[in-house]
């Protein structure tokens, strides 16, 4: 069993189940016995008012981790674009690894509890598209507008997010995550030495 406190395995393995099976489709019960707790004995109660309440913490869960980029974003750049977008790039994957059960259950239940697609929105994918103009516009904000800016941030937030939806719906893709990157990174770079010039990508960067 996981060494999660009891707490965190039951939002671990309700997520988990809510993405397979979808909300309305998962009982407390299950995600007691899930949780290694015993099923129908109330110990989901303990802590969680209501299977709502639990969905709530899955969200608050991901939203954490979010934040925790925001201070070292604040740190950056590093004098070295293609160091950079490799870190941020990076960091995105592994986030979006985390967070694919809680988009699953968007994708499941998202029409029927459309305050939870807005809230996932509002606190998780607002928040990434924000960060992604972030980087984007510290390295092309001299030669791009504002709109041109949040558009190349949202092509290559997509190809991320689009490179680990396939991966959770059809399993491992072709290359591996580090190929994907290197690729990535490589695409935003030709991009910027295009608009910027080489020499001068590191000035704007820096």
């Amino acid at each position: 069993m996981s060494n999660e406190p009891t707490r965190e395995r039951i939002v671990t393995e309700a997520m988990r189940l809510f993405a397979e099976q979808g909300y309305l489709g998962t009982t407390v019960g299950e995600i007691e016995e899930a949780a290694g707790l015993a099923p129908r004995a109330g110990g989901l109660y303990k802590h969680f008012r209501s299977k709502e309440e639990v969905l709530e913490a899955g969200i608050d869960r991901n939203v954490g981790e979010i934040e925790v980029i925001q201070p070292a974003l604040e740190t950056l750049p590093l004098g070295d674009p293609r160091a950079e977008l490799t870190l941020v790039g990076r960091w995105g994957l592994t986030e979006l690894a985390a967070e694919m059960p809680l988009m699953k259950v968007v994708q499941k239940d998202g029409d029927r509890f459309p305050e939870l697609a807005a809230k996932v929105n509002e606190r998780i994918i607002a928040r990434g598209h924000g960060q992604a103009v972030t980087v984007v516009g510290r390295m092309l904000g001299g030669v791009l507008d504002e709109r041109q800016v949040a558009a190349v941030a949202a092509v290559a937030l997509g190809a991320l997010v689009g490179y680990r939806v396939e991966e959770a719906m059809f399993g491992p893709r072709p290359v591996t995550d580090e190929e994907f990157l290197e690729a990535w990174v490589d695409m935003l770079m030709a991009f910027a030495d295009r608009k910027l010039g080489p020499a001068a990508i590191a000035s704007e960067v820096g």
